[in-house]
């Protein structure tokens, strides 16, 4: 077994695995030679052969413990036959289709590209969805509602209840067919969690996590990894207190103090500030080893608060990598 899928089961590793949110894309020069051949972002999700390639780059590059799909958590809208873009000047798009029957042929590019890069590594394969909350925020709320959400969000209340109940079902859908595919670790990105009040978290981001990694369990015990960005600790506690939940992955905003306050029979993950990683430099080995002094004695993924940012230099991943395995 792969030491990240030992820390997955709770168990301490003698090395901290460490893979990178976003690891895949921008930042990598390999990344921006194939990027350059494409017109949008779509015809290469559209692409197993690509996807499986650049899913894997970053594994190759830096020998991380795990490779992540390379895919988008907007996807899912395409299984309802929305129209979703991401070169548009404003940020991703999502327009809802009349058609709500879902067809899981409409993604069997991503299907297929998880099954072509089991066949090229053998490190173990992440495969992902966003939350039904932030799911849903693409398609409900457009790029100026998404900046000052909480009016905007009040006004739509009962429409998401519905939809959170819709995405719920489709997301533990979507987990089985990346599992038959072949994945070996789920995450679910609730990366807008931040905007919302504790009643509606605990409505629209907690239950349906329950819910979903609870179904997982029971289609195949392969680890569960929630990312519930820009929460509170009371809330981070809630979450790390899910049964079905393997891992809890913690933004660089959580104070590291407050470990001990976390189910410890979790593994956690995280939480190096992007920033910092960009940056480099000195500031960068003094918060890795921080994060590793504070983790010493939980198993532990090491892992970013959010994505690799795509200004930063492959030698800042590299500076970080040595020390992490230091």
């Amino acid at each position: 077994m792969s030491i990240i899928l030992d820390s997955l089961n709770n168990k301490k590793t003698e090395i901290t695995p460490v893979w990178f949110m976003r690891q895949a894309g921008r930042h990598l020069p390999e990344y921006m030679k194939i990027r350059s051949g494409f017109s949008n972002l779509m015809e290469m999700f559209k692409n197993p052969n690509i996807c499986a390639e650049i899913t894997i780059q970053p594994v190759q590059r830096y020998d991380l413990d795990a490779a992540i799909i390379f895919t988008d958590i907007l996807m899912i809208h395409m299984i309802s036959g929305a129209d979703v873009s991401f070169d548009n000047p404003d940020g991703p798009r999502v327009l809802e289709g009349k058609n709500k029957t879902y067809n899981f042929n409409n993604i069997n590019f991503l299907f297929e590209a998880i099954k072509k890069t089991k066949n090229i590594t053998d490190k173990p394969l992440i495969g992902f969805a966003g939350g039904p909350w932030t799911a849903l925020t693409y398609s409900i709320l457009n790029s100026t509602e998404r900046k000052d959400p909480l009016k905007h969000i009040k006004e739509k209340e009962k429409i998401i209840d519905q939809k959170i109940k819709d995405l719920t079902q489709l997301t533990i859908e979507y987990a089985f067919k990346q599992i038959d595919a072949g994945i070996d670790i789920f995450q679910l990105f609730e990366s807008s969690a931040g905007m919302l009040n504790d009643e509606q978290l605990i409505k629209w981001c907690i239950e349906p996590c329950k819910e979903i990694f609870k179904n997982i369990k029971k289609y195949k015990k392969i680890p569960t990894t929630a990312f519930p960005r820009g929460v509170s600790l009371d809330n981070y506690i809630t979450y790390s207190n899910i049964e079905d939940l393997n891992c809890l992955s913690l933004d660089q905003f959580f104070n590291l103090k407050n470990i001990n306050k976390l189910n410890a029979n979790k593994t956690l993950q995280g939480n190096l500030n992007p920033e910092t990683l960009k940056k480099g430099g000195e500031n960068l080995n003094m918060e890795i080893s921080e994060i590793l002094l504070a983790f010493k004695e939980t198993p532990h993924i090491f892992n970013l608060g959010h994505g690799v940012i795509k200004d930063t230099p492959v030698e800042n991943v590299i500076q970080a990598l040595d020390l992490i395995r230091s």
